[in-house]
């Protein structure tokens, strides 16, 4: 039971994840005018996707807005910040 119980939170993670990489990905195309190729290559290749699968920050929950503001300045100044 407790393995069904893991399974679940790691499926909601994993959506929640997935659902906030469309919105970025979204967000990439319209500010930067990038096709969805290139804007998926950006946030799934960028330091801040690594924090966005990490399950202890819990950054999947946060606002897509908030989450791509990091991603924008990481893109711009060539750092995570």
């Amino acid at each position: 039971e407790s393995n069904r119980f893991i399974e679940k939170i790691m499926s909601a993670k994993d959506y929640l994840v997935q659902n906030m990489v469309s919105e970025l990905v979204g967000y990439l195309m319209k500010d930067f005018g990038w096709d969805i190729q290139s804007a998926m290559r950006a946030v799934y290749h960028s330091a801040l996707f690594q924090k966005l699968d990490d399950a202890e920050i819990e950054l999947y929950v946060q606002s897509p807005l908030y989450v791509y503001s990091y991603l924008k300045k990481e893109l711009v100044t060539g750092k995570y910040v």
